[in-house]
Order: C-alpha cells, then structure tokens, then sequence
C-alpha cells in the first residue's frame, strides 16, 4: 500500500512540474503555450495583447499590412532584429524561422539593465495581409524555454467571427 501511494504522489509532482497551460487572445485569434498561465488583467483588444507572469512576459501587436513600410514587409530577418533595435537593446542573435505553417521569424535581444534575454519575433500572415509582433520576455526561463512557447503558436479559425 505504502508503494502505491509513493507511486501516485510522484505521478502527481511529476505532472505539476510539467504542466502546460494553453493561453488564447481571442481578440489576436491565437494560443500559445507556457508553463502557468499568463495575466493579461485586461490588456488586450483586437490588435494589442500584453500578459505575464513571473516566469515569461509577452507583448503582441497586429499591424495591418498596409500600415506597414515595404522594407519591413519584405525581409522578415530585418522585422525581427528590427524590434530589438527599436526597443533601444542589444542585438544578441538573429535567429531562425520558428513555425511550419506561417512565414515567422525571431532574434534575441539582451536588455542589460535587467539581465535578461527578450525574444523579439514576428510572423507575417499574408493570408490575411497582417504581421503579428512579439516581445517574449524571459524572466525565469532558459532561451529554448521561449523557443517553445513561440513554438506553440497556433492561430484559431479565421473564419470564426
């Protein structure tokens, strides 16, 4: 008997420590994937999101393509660094795509006054002519944690209005 319960207590840790929370801006018409939940505390609407917690924060912008400059639209490597520069940090690495489905694209950033690393990543949806923007703070988790979560975009039906 005493096993058993050994065996279910480690089961239970176990599943604590790995658990996944699936985060949705229904406004942004994605999900994404962290450790524990995200707070947005309602600061979200049809093309700004702004959430975190104390692992992870994350900012998201909807720009339509129109109001975009042509150069950012075109390379995709200079969109991404592009925000590091823009948010006055350091341009630690220039990444890689990141999403099979959707042109995206992500470098890393070093902000030095906090010692941390910020994923600046974007993902250009010609389908329906907007680019998604996104600053991923990482707080308390590895780079390849972050990886992960922008891994885990997924974008919810268009259609569903």
């Amino acid at each position: 008997m005493r096993i058993i319960f050994t065996i279910v207590i480690l089961i239970v840790f176990q599943s604590t420590l790995n658990a996944q929370h699936t985060n949705i801006w229904k406004d942004g018409k994605l999900t994404f994937v962290t450790k524990e939940k995200v707070d947005s505390e309602g600061a979200e609407d049809e093309t700004d999101y702004d959430a975190g917690n104390d692992d992870v924060g994350i900012n998201m912008e909807i720009i339509k393509y129109e109001d975009e400059v042509e150069s950012y639209l075109k390379d995709i490597k200079y969109s991404s660094s592009k925000g590091c520069l823009d948010m006055e940090l350091e341009l630690k690495e220039i990444g890689s795509p990141y999403l099979d489905k959707h042109k995206s694209f992500y470098s890393v950033c070093y902000d030095e006054e906090y010692d941390e690393l910020i994923i600046n990543a974007v993902i250009h949806r010609d389908d329906v002519q907007k680019v998604y923007d996104i600053a991923l703070y990482c707080y308390n988790i590895s780079l390849e944690e972050g990886l992960d979560v922008l891994k885990s975009f997924t974008f919810l039906d268009e259609k569903q209005d």
